[in-house]
C-alpha cells in the first residue's frame, strides 16, 4: 500500500506540473519585446491573455474528463473480457461517431437544430453511439466472451461498414454540408467542443461513482466467471451494467476530444506494471493520472513544436508499439 501511495503522489505532482506548463509555458517562451508598452494595448493584451488561459483551462478540464473516462472504461473492459490487450476504443468508436454526424446532416441538414445546437447534438450523437455499442458488446461478449480475434474482427467490420456508409452519404450530399461534417468530425484536443465540457462533468461524476462503487466486485470478477459466481457475484448482471457505463463513457469521450485508440491500453497496462496489483481502485487512480499526464504534457509539446502533428497521433504511435510488445509478451507466456 505504501508503494501504491508513493506512485500516486509522484504522478499527481507530475500532472500538476504538466498543467502548469500547459497553461503558462507559452508566456515564458514568448519574447518580452512582443508585449506592447502602450497602456491601452497592454489592457487589450491582458484581456487576450486572460481569454487564452481561460480556454486552455477549459481544455485541461476536457482532457481530465476524457482521461478519467478512458482509464476507468479500459480497466473494467479488460476485467470483463479477461484480456489485457482489449480496450473499448479498439471497437470502432471513431467511425461510429463520424457516421452518426453524417446521418444527422444527411437527414436533417447542417442548419437543423440537431446539428447546430451543441448540447442537442451531443445528446443525440452520444445516445446513438451508446445504442450501437451496447448492441455489439452484448452480442459479442455473451457468446464469445474471451475470443480476442472475433471481437477485434467484429470491431474492424463495424468500423469499415460505418466509414463506408459515411463516405457514401458524404459523396452524394451538398459540398457545403460535407465541409461542415469535416469540421465537426475532425475533433482533437486543440479544437474540442468546449461548449459541452461542463455538460460532461455530471456524467463523469456519476459514471466514476458507479465504477468505484463496484470496484470490489470487479476485484472478485478478475478471478474468472465461474469463481466469481461461486463467491456470490451476479456476474451477468454486473457485466451488463458495466457495459452501459463504458458505452456512455466512451461516447462522451469520443464526442468531446475525438478518438484516441491506444490511450487506455497504455495507461492501464502501465499502471499494472508499476503497482503489481489487481485491485481496481489504485489501478483506476494511477491509470487516470497517467492518462492526464500523457494528454496534457503531450498537448503542451504539440503546441510548442508548432502543431506539427496531434497528440492522438503520437499516442497511437506509442500505443501501437506497446501493443505489439504486449502481444509478444503474452505469446511467450
Amino acid at each position: 500500500m505504501a508503494k501504491h501511495r508513493r506512485m500516486i503522489i509522484i504522478f499527481t505532482i507530475l500532472v500538476f506540473i504538466s498543467i502548469s506548463l500547459y497553461l503558462f509555458f507559452w508566456m515564458v517562451t514568448t519574447p518580452y519585446q512582443l508585449f506592447p508598452k502602450d497602456p491601452q494595448l497592454k489592457v487589450v493584451m491582458q484581456k487576450a491573455i486572460t481569454n487564452i488561459i481561460g480556454r486552455k483551462f477549459d481544455q485541461v478540464i476536457g482532457m481530465t474528463i476524457a482521461a478519467i473516462l478512458i482509464a476507468s472504461s479500459s480497466l473494467v473492459f479488460q476485467t470483463i473480457t479477461e484480456n489485457r490487450i482489449l480496450t473499448p476504443s479498439l471497437i470502432g468508436f471513431d467511425a461510429v461517431f463520424v457516421t452518426v454526424q453524417t446521418l444527422i446532416v444527411f437527414l436533417f441538414t447542417s442548419s437543423s437544430i440537431f446539428y447546430t445546437n451543441p448540447y442537442l447534438n451531443f445528446v443525440l450523437a452520444s445516445g446513438l453511439m451508446i445504442m450501437i455499442s451496447l448492441s455489439m458488446y452484448r452480442i459479442i461478449l455473451k457468446k464469445n466472451k474471451n475470443h480476442l480475434v472475433f471481437l477485434l474482427l467484429v470491431g474492424m467490420i463495424l468500423s469499415t461498414l460505418s466509414r463506408s456508409l459515411a463516405s457514401f452519404l458524404q459523396n452524394i450530399m451538398d459540398p457545403m454540408e460535407f465541409q461542415s461534417i469535416v469540421i465537426r468530425t475532425e475533433v482533437t484536443v486543440s479544437n474540442m467542443n468546449t461548449s459541452i465540457i461542463y455538460m460532461s462533468i455530471p456524467f463523469l461524476l456519476i459514471i466514476s461513482f458507479l465504477f468505484i462503487k463496484n470496484f470490489k466486485t470487479y476485484d472478485v470478477m478478475t478471478l474468472g466467471e465461474s469463481q466469481a459466481i461461486g463467491l456470490g457475484v451476479e456476474y451477468q448482471k454486473k457485466m451488463n451494467y458495466a457495459l452501459i457505463y463504458m458505452a456512455i463513457a466512451m461516447s462522451i469521450t469520443t464526442a468531446l476530444i475525438g478518438p484516441i485508440s491506444f490511450l487506455g491500453l497504455i495507461t492501464v497496462n502501465a499502471s499494472r506494471e508499476l503497482l503489481k496489483t489487481h485491485k481496481h481502485l489504485p489501478l483506476f487512480i494511477l491509470s487516470s493520472l497517467i492518462a492526464m499526464l500523457m494528454l496534457i504534457l503531450g498537448q503542451t509539446i504539440i503546441i510548442e513544436t508548432g502543431y506539427m502533428t496531434t497528440v492522438s497521433v503520437w499516442i497511437s504511435l506509442v500505443g501501437g508499439i506497446y501493443m505489439i510488445y504486449l502481444l509478444l509478451k503474452e505469446n511467450q507466456a
